[in-house]
């Protein structure tokens, strides 16, 4: 009895997490992705494979929902604003001057 007592909590979670995931469309999918691999960058070069691969993909944005544009804005410029921290120059100081 016990394990069908975890067993349903499981098997609807997983349902709802099924739901959700299928729920997005691409366009958002591809935003949200954008972003996590923008952000998880750790140099230049993988930034631009990053925005080379949301580019690819410019075409799925026609294709989101009505409700999405505010979650794909969202993620969009996070993923800009990772790749913005990644692209300022660091100042180094020279004889301990700032």
């Amino acid at each position: 009895m016990n394990k069908m007592t975890l067993a349903v909590p499981l098997a609807i979670g997983s349902l709802l997490l099924g739901t959700t995931a299928c729920g997005k469309s691409k366009a958002l999918r591809t935003a949200e992705l954008y972003q996590t691999a923008t952000c998880a960058c750790g140099d230049a070069a993988c930034v631009a494979a990053a925005a080379a691969t949301f580019s690819d993909h410019a075409p799925d944005m026609a294709k989101a929902k009505s409700g999405e544009a505010d979650a794909i804005m969202k993620a969009t410029l996070a993923g800009a604003a990772c790749a913005a921290k990644l692209s300022k120059p660091t100042v180094e100081s020279r004889d301990g001057a700032p």
